[in-house]
């Protein structure tokens, strides 16, 4: 499957789409209860609704979900995990052998209930022209997203290793979460080793060593600005945003200044003085090149 942003980026989807859908939520959670009323009057006239809809169990349990979908179309919130929420509900489909054909069928009936809800609510043409080209976008990337579990099953029919190969990426792929989720509680503990550390350069100063406790206070400070460009930086990539490559470049450019100030309390390193400027002189001017690359 492939990342939201890039889907999002094929349907000219833009934070201002997001921010359109956002403020439209007010008024949908006004129709939260209707929605899905109107839903079921609607697939009632398809043939074979009855089949998976038997019990008053189930028809309720739909109910509920169609509910949550809905809000969640007007969240404002679209990440990674927003696509794999829909990949769910479309294996769902899949899975039950519910017909594609219904899918975009009831995919249908949603854009004319949002249309409706829109003309009811929102009189000015203008406005509402404005918002619908919004809602309609996000509409269009569920419906992509849900008919795509269709297109993988039906590689199945020509890979004889296509059901192996799917447990594999599956797995592979919710172990790279894991990592990642690790990765980030590790730089989470890392932070609060560099506060200790800072807390521990700081007592120099009241000791009397100003200078080294300066020079040390400053090096945590620095380290504690990459421990938060890295939180930052590998929060964002669980979301589906890109991987900086400037940010590593940072680390090694703060870990030469921090190893700079250290030496620099030793008068006899010259040398090492020298050859340490020279490294933060190229990591700087590698760091500048990909900053404005990216």
């Amino acid at each position: 499957m492939e990342s939201i942003d890039r889907i999002m980026a094929h349907y000219g989807f833009t934070s201002r789409d997001a921010e359109n859908l956002r403020l439209l939520r007010p008024i949908m959670e006004r129709f939260r209860e209707r929605f899905p009323i109107e839903f079921y009057n609607q697939i009632k006239y398809f043939e074979d609704t009855p089949a998976f809809l038997k019990d008053d169990e189930t028809i309720k349990r739909h109910q509920e979900g169609l509910k949550v979908w809905f809000m969640n179309l007007f969240s404002g919130e679209y990440n990674n995990l927003y696509l794999k929420d829909l990949e769910r509900i479309g294996s769902t489909h899949v899975k039950i052998n519910l017909s594609a054909h219904y899918v975009n069928a009831a995919m249908h009936f949603v854009k004319w209930f949002c249309g409706k809800v829109l003309r009811e609510e929102i009189s000015d043409e203008k406005e509402r022209l404005f918002l619908w080209g919004s809602v309609e976008k996000i509409l269009d990337i569920n419906l992509d997203a849900l008919t795509s579990s269709y297109i993988e099953e039906e590689r199945k029919h020509y890979f004889i290793s296509q059901n192996v190969e799917s447990h594999l990426i599956d797995f592979a792929r919710r172990f790279s979460y894991g990592l990642n989720l690790f990765l980030v509680l590790g730089l989470v503990l890392m932070g609060v080793t560099v506060l200790g550390l800072f807390v521990y350069e700081v007592t120099h100063i009241f000791a009397g060593d100003i200078e080294k406790g300066l020079l040390g206070t400053l090096g945590s400070l620095l380290m504690l600005w990459v421990v938060i460009e890295l939180v930052d930086t590998e929060i964002k990539h669980l979301k589906g945003g890109k991987f900086a490559i400037k940010v590593f470049i940072g680390v090694a450019l703060v870990a030469v200044i921090r190893k700079l100030l250290v030496i620099m309390l030793q008068a006899e390193a010259i040398e090492a003085q020298f050859s340490l400027i020279a490294a933060i002189a190229v990591l700087g001017a590698v760091y500048w090149l990909i900053s404005r690359i990216e």
